[in-house]
């Protein structure tokens, strides 16, 4: 019967971690980005620059703006609404991108 009470309450804790975490990211700050590269888990190479340059071995060159939707990136080969969200560890997720990254080092 204890045992029963036991895993009952590890699987509510269980449950419970799971739920929260993915809840406490946000989406990601203009500071996040502005003057900053990130390093997809794709291979991708974001680089938001502070005049508002956009480049990627991906997709190319173009501009970048904020939006309240996301960031908003015209480049010759695609013009897209870039989710991106931090983590709080503050890596980045990107669903557009299929993947995480980090401030390339």
């Amino acid at each position: 019967m204890i045992a029963r009470v036991f895993l009952a309450l590890a699987i509510g804790a269980a449950l419970t971690s799971a739920l929260l975490l993915p809840a406490m990211a946000e989406p990601a700050a203009e500071a996040d980005l502005n003057g900053k590269k990130i390093c997809w888990s794709n291979g991708n190479i974001s680089s938001f620059l502070p005049d508002g340059k956009y480049s990627s071995p991906v997709i190319g060159d173009g501009t970048w703006t904020w939006t309240a939707k996301g960031v908003d990136i015209h480049t010759p080969m695609l013009v897209v609404i870039l989710d991106v969200d931090k983590q709080p560890d503050g890596t980045f997720k990107s669903k557009i991108e299929g993947a995480t990254g980090k401030y390339c080092e």
